[in-house]
């Protein structure tokens, strides 16, 4: 059995958790191959019988570039054995589902899905937060363990017991697992085309609409067209920009952008578009600070959140034994947040 392990990583938890379920597949076949999904060729994949494909999680969902990836593999796989993983902060709603869906609606068998809590460095969080210190020695372990089963798993199924296939939980019984999710992202259906930015086989979008615009749709973008929701508030409320004082001429924000909403043709880079991804990657990996956005000043009312609806949802998965609390909550600095403790470059690594 040929094995691999493909992810997306901003932080690197979705990397460590990836190495782990390396280590797992390894220790039952003595081979995994481990790449990131910019690396990755759909096609290479037809090589490799165990496949395993991992995303943190961005509104309810995996990352745009991840659903892109699943939804551009070939029908030569079908046949394959698939299994989908994701991290996350707080709440990872509907994610499994929308990681499996584009796998199963292309025929291809995926004999399991995990999900692993892990620390949060997103703008706008605090810091201390709810999930940090995850993933720990314990969640490493896990994952070994997680790999080494999909190993037998898909042993098993391949002589013929296929009942070991899992069904893919309902968008209610997920709820009841995973939490809602985003707050303005609330049902879950199938998954919107990343190609066509809708229902499969729906015509695309007309140039004059995406004029400029990023290379796919926004995570929270997508999701609200797919379910027909209205829009909710716009985040963030400030525009990116770069400062040319500070630019070295680097290259890093649009080497690190997977949207290529920057051209670093010109002197310094601009923003094709406003209307990205706003993941502020780009801006947390530029070792100067010249790419500037004004962040949302510490509330001071939001020492007051202790047990609101985040605290809410994580003793309810603590109940359920899916979360291990490492951070107290009286420790969480709601008035620390993520971008006001750390300093240029944010990031080290560009995933």
């Amino acid at each position: 059995m040929k094995s691999i392990v493909i992810y997306y990583s901003q932080t690197g938890n979705t990397k460590k958790i990836a190495q782990a379920l390396q280590k797992g597949i390894a220790r039952q076949t003595g081979q995994c191959d481990l790449k990131r999904v910019k690396e990755t060729k759909p096609e290479e994949l037809a090589n490799y019988d165990l496949i395993g494909i991992g995303s943190p999680v961005w509104s309810s969902c995996p990352t745009p570039n991840v659903i892109e990836f699943e939804q551009s593999l070939p029908p030569t796989l079908k046949g394959k054995h698939f299994f989908f993983y994701c991290t996350h902060g707080t709440l990872p709603g509907r994610c499994v589902i929308r990681g499996v869906q584009p796998l199963q609606e292309q025929g291809l068998t995926v004999i399991g899905w995990k999900d692993w809590y892990c620390g949060s460095c997103v703008p706008g969080h605090a810091k201390p937060w709810y999930t940090d210190g995850h993933p720990d020695a314990i969640d490493i372990a896990e994952a070994e363990s997680f790999g080494a089963a999909m190993v037998d798993h898909s042993r098993k199924i391949s002589k013929g017991q296929t009942y070991m296939i899992p069904t893919l939980l309902s968008p209610e019984a997920s709820d009841q697992i995973y939490g809602v999710g985003h707050p303005f992202i609330f049902p879950a259906g199938r998954m919107p085309d990343m190609k066509n930015e809708g229902l499969p086989g729906a015509p695309p979008m007309p140039p004059k609409e995406r004029k400029q615009g990023p290379a796919m749709p926004t995570t929270m973008g997508y999701v609200i067209k797919l379910e027909g929701l209205p829009e909710g508030p716009k985040m963030p409320s400030s525009e990116m920009r770069i400062n040319a004082a500070k630019c070295t001429g680097c290259g890093l924000c649009a080497e690190a952008c997977f949207c290529n909403n920057i051209d670093a043709s010109v002197f310094p880079p601009v923003f094709k578009s406003q209307e990205c991804e706003h993941d502020l990657f780009c801006e947390g990996i530029c070792p100067t600070g010249a790419l500037e956005f004004d962040f949302r000043p510490p509330d001071p009312k939001a020492a007051q959140m202790p047990g609101g609806g985040l605290g809410k949802a994580l003793d309810l998965a603590e109940a359920m034994g899916r979360f291990r609390r490492l951070t107290k909550e009286e420790d969480i600095g709601w008035m620390t947040p993520w971008e006001v403790i750390t300093t240029h470059p944010r990031h080290k690594v560009i995933p």
